[in-house]
């Protein structure tokens, strides 16, 4: 879909849009990397709970890769805009991913609100794996959208 490019004028008019994704692929070598960047492997240095299923994506993995696929998703749609990550109101990882399950993102524009001269977008994350009709995860997340040049007011001296 052909979309205007985003800028400070256009995103209070995304509000209901859907952006899908293309569906991505998490590999074997994308858990090891995910596990020793964030010490699962140190947390538990015998290997996985005997429970826990070997080949499974953990939901936090999952999580942490949703502000790239957006970004995927918009290629280069972003106009003069830059973002921060804002804020989680609510996950929910309700099916599970392993390894080699292609997984479709969707990404619905729920709310934008003014905020210091941008926007804050509520954005509801959506995972499914491909041919399944319940969802692996759903995030609703916040994003602060500013104009390239402005920092957030925090930073302002």
């Amino acid at each position: 879909m052909d979309r205007e490019p985003i800028s400070n004028g256009v995103i209070p008019a995304v509000v209901g849009e859907v952006v899908t994704g293309e569906p991505f692929v998490v590999s074997r070598e994308d858990v090891e990397r995910f596990e020793s960047g964030t010490w699962i492997d140190r947390a538990y240095p015998e290997g996985d709970v005997p429970e826990f299923p070997e080949d499974l994506v953990e939901g936090f993995h999952l999580l942490a890769l949703v502000d790239p696929v957006l970004q995927f998703a918009l290629g280069d749609n972003r106009g003069g805009m830059w973002g921060l990550n804002y804020g989680l109101d609510k996950v929910r990882f309700i099916s599970q991913v392993h390894v080699g399950d292609s997984i479709v993102p969707t990404f619905e524009t729920l709310a934008v609100e003014p905020k210091d001269g941008g926007f804050k977008v509520l954005r509801r994350c959506t995972f499914t794996i491909e041919g399944s009709e319940r969802p692996a995860m759903v995030a609703d997340w916040w994003g602060y959208q500013l104009p390239r040049g402005i920092v957030e007011a925090s930073r302002r001296l």
